[in-house]
């Protein structure tokens, strides 16, 4: 019988990991809040209505006995603007051990290295004076209180439908000379992959960031060409608004025994569109 993959909270990132999962033999499940959203997610997924609010039914406790679970559920404001993210995190956690999940990926975000500079690695000190670093570590401990959790800080999100370039035409982008941080949605895919056939890595905790250090201004120039634009429709400053930082993946690189498919995440801007 295939292994059971859930993707907690599927959305985009969700909808292009599971084609991949199914190609790979996983039954592939996706939930969302609300069983309208839930039928509306495309095949292969399989959508459900899910709340991780205790009691919970035998029908969720049977669906995550032995699953794989991915979180994809993103951090951001509910109940008059304070974020319940790190309770619904742990909730899910409980729900999770209480099924006897097989193991689970934590997506976050290397926005938790936010107000550091230079190469950063998972070993970083954070800086937790600032509200969305709070938020994003306070979420990955809610999940590694638990066991069989591995956190995956991804870098920022590019792929089918999400252009870099479309994000950033008719604005300014400050830090023209600053390293980009970007993954594409494949590199994610395969990473995912990679975890579950390597399953447990040395680490509970490993940044996901296209390798080459690339500046804003080569990337954003490239951006705009991938679109048939000129360069000079995106608008790049080199006053830096915030620290300079690169993200290392050299721990995943090793550990997973991994290698992008775009490395040099100019050469993912054509698969974008």
């Amino acid at each position: 019988m295939a292994e059971k993959v859930l993707i907690i909270g599927c959305g985009w990132l969700g909808q292009q990991l599971a084609p991949v999962l199914a190609a790979a033999g996983y039954q592939v499940f996706g939930s969302r809040r609300t069983q309208a959203s839930a039928e509306a997610l495309p095949a292969p997924i399989q959508g459900i209505a899910l709340d991780f609010q205790p009691p919970w039914s035998d029908a969720q406790l049977a669906l995550l006995q032995d699953a794989w679970l991915i979180c994809t559920i993103p951090p951001g404001g509910r109940q008059g603007g304070t974020s319940d993210y790190p309770q619904v995190l742990q909730q899910l956690a409980q729900l999770a051990q209480a099924a006897g999940l097989k193991g689970g990926i934590h997506i976050s975000s290397t926005g938790i290295y936010q107000g550091l500079s230079g190469v950063v690695n998972e070993q970083a000190e954070l800086q937790l004076t600032q509200p969305r670093v709070a938020l994003l570590a306070a979420g990955e401990q809610a999940l590694q209180q638990q066991s069989r959790w591995l956190t995956l800080r991804l870098s920022g999100l590019m792929g089918p439908g999400r252009h870099p370039g479309r994000f950033v035409q008719g604005r300014a982008v400050s830090g023209a000379m600053q390293p980009v941080n970007m993954v594409h949605s494949a590199d994610v895919a395969a990473a995912v992959l990679q975890i579950l056939s390597r399953w447990p890595l040395p680490a509970a905790c490993y940044n996901l960031s296209a390798p080459q250090h690339v500046t804003k201004a080569e990337f954003y120039q490239a951006a705009a060409e991938s679109l048939g634009l000129t360069a000079a429709s995106i608008e790049l400053s080199a006053a830096a608004i915030e620290s300079a930082r690169q993200v290392c993946s050299q721990r995943f690189i090793e550990d997973a025994d991994f290698s992008f498919q775009f490395a040099d995440p100019r050469t993912a801007l054509p698969f974008c569109n």
